[in-house]
């Protein structure tokens, strides 16, 4: 989509200009900032996708909740979005430069889905795998989802590594619709009584 590639280019734009001045790592914390505060607030989503609000009242709502809060660098970011009227393609960029950083960094994001919380033991181990297989700093997003019942998801970008007991009940279920034999074949005619007495 032409959207998900502007949004690419401007996140690439700030990770250069981040890195060219040593504080792109920042840049990356901050920007996880601003998207809790964009997921925690429907109200400031809706101002930003907003065509009829006025460029001078989304600037000062973004000063507003961010200055002294963000480095000088994102905060003229922000700024220049608003100008060119790409405030909507924020939660965008955001996704897109984190993915631009973990390369330039050589880092991994990956999300683990259990049903219960993982204890430490086994994050440490899955990190551990992870890493080696991949050569790369593995970051872990432990998610909790009980629907999951038990076992262990992973995300890698748009990967799904599913070993949950969920998943495994759908193919046990997807596996016995097959194989069982049709409805008609249950329907079949009575045996005939016509032989006894």
């Amino acid at each position: 989509m032409a959207s998900l590639r502007i949004a690419r280019r401007y996140a690439t734009a700030l990770l250069e200009l981040a890195a060219e001045a040593g504080v792109h790592e920042r840049i990356y914390e901050e920007l996880q900032g601003v998207a809790a505060v964009l997921r925690a607030s429907g109200e400031l989503r809706a101002v930003l996708r907003n065509p009829v609000i006025r460029t001078e009242r989304k600037r000062a709502i973004l000063e507003e909740l961010f200055a002294g809060r963000v480095s000088e660098l994102l905060l003229q970011f922000l700024r220049l979005l608003v100008e060119k009227r790409r405030e909507p393609l924020l939660p965008d960029i955001i996704v897109a430069y984190e993915e631009l950083f973990f390369e330039h960094t050589n880092r991994l994001a990956v999300i683990a889905r259990s049903a219960i919380p993982l204890d430490e033991e086994l994050q440490e181990r899955v990190i551990q795998i992870l890493s080696e297989r991949t050569g790369k700093q593995v970051l872990l997003r432990p998610e909790v989802r009980p629907e999951l019942l038990g076992g262990l998801q992973i995300q890698i970008g748009d990967t799904v590594y599913d070993g949950t007991l969920q998943h495994a009940l759908q193919r046990l279920r997807q596996q016995l619709l097959q194989e069982l034999p049709t409805h008609h074949a249950f329907t079949a005619s009575p045996p005939s009584t016509d032989h006894l007495p």
